[in-house]
């Protein structure tokens, strides 16, 4: 099962790797080591960091995708080594650095998909959106090839609180969720779900979980019933974003070919996975 390639899909596969830059980048990970972090624990602060210091629970409760032990873990280690705000301008920093890498200077091309991008978010509600509503509390870079990684950033956020609410509304679970996208998406079972640190035994258990709701096959593979359920899912996820892509309204198409061209260099350039699966899943 490939996701369908919606208008609200065709958005966010063209805008995942510029907005991701500041993990998967060379550029990012210089910066995070200056601070003395890994990779991951740069993401991790500078996602979380936009809340301001959140308590552990709550960094868990909003990734939603995450083992939470570890994802505590991580968190905590990071607190004690670097501030919030060295980590956020570090994480701002690593995305332009790479993205002029990649491009070199903006042209009018640039801030014309962020005009038609920020008309978007203007019409995206805060409410039951957290992480979006923390990083739009953040300035916008003055830099072009910033901002529109900015703006990338915030869909993702809005889109991904938009995503979690989908699932816990069908009875999913963080554990549960990584198993069927990864499916989906093309993933081998259990592949994509052991990057996010869940115990094989943890796995097990969920896989167990979603042949007994006959959701999987014995075999590793969505049933009917697992690839209704991940459709409903993401449709709900999608009739978040309406007022997004009425916001964007003719811009939408420019934007999406613009953007995934740029995201094809992107990839191109080393700053994000060259792979597909991995851009679909996030």
């Amino acid at each position: 099962m490939i996701l369908d390639q919606t208008p609200a899909r065709r958005l966010r596969d063209a805008l995942e790797p510029i907005a991701m830059v500041h993990v998967h980048a060379e550029e990012a990970r210089e910066q995070y080591a200056a601070l003395g972090l890994e990779r991951f624990t740069g993401y991790v602060l500078g996602r979380a960091g936009t809340l301001g210091i959140p308590p552990a629970r709550l960094v868990v409760a909003t990734f939603g995708a995450f083992e939470a032990e570890t994802l505590t873990a991580v968190y905590e280690s990071g607190l004690a080594t670097a501030t919030i705000p060295d980590v956020l301008a570090a994480k701002q920093a690593g995305a332009v650095r790479a993205l002029h890498r990649v491009f070199g200077d903006p042209g009018r091309d640039v801030e014309e998909v962020v005009t038609a991008l920020r008309g978007g978010l203007d019409r995206a509600p805060l409410l039951g959106k957290p992480l979006f509503a923390g990083l739009s509390s953040q300035d916008w870079p003055g830099d072009a090839w910033g901002r529109l990684w900015h703006a990338a950033n915030l869909l993702r956020e809005f889109r991904g609180d938009a995503h979690l609410a989908a699932l816990l509304a069908h009875g999913l679970g963080a554990l549960e969720a990584n198993l069927l996208t990864e499916v989906a998406v093309g993933y081998p079972l259990r592949a994509y779900t052991r990057t996010r640190s869940w115990s094989e035994a943890d796995i097990d258990a969920a896989v167990d979980d979603l042949v007994d709701r006959a959701f999987l096959t014995t075999e590793g593979e969505l049933t009917e019933r697992g690839a209704t359920l991940r459709r409903d899912v993401e449709d709900a996820t999608e009739a978040a974003l309406d007022d997004v892509l009425e916001g964007i309204e003719h811009a939408l198409d420019t934007v999406v070919e613009r953007c995934t061209r740029w995201s094809r260099e992107i990839r191109d350039g080393g700053a994000f996975p060259d792979d597909d699966a991995k851009l679909r899943a996030g």
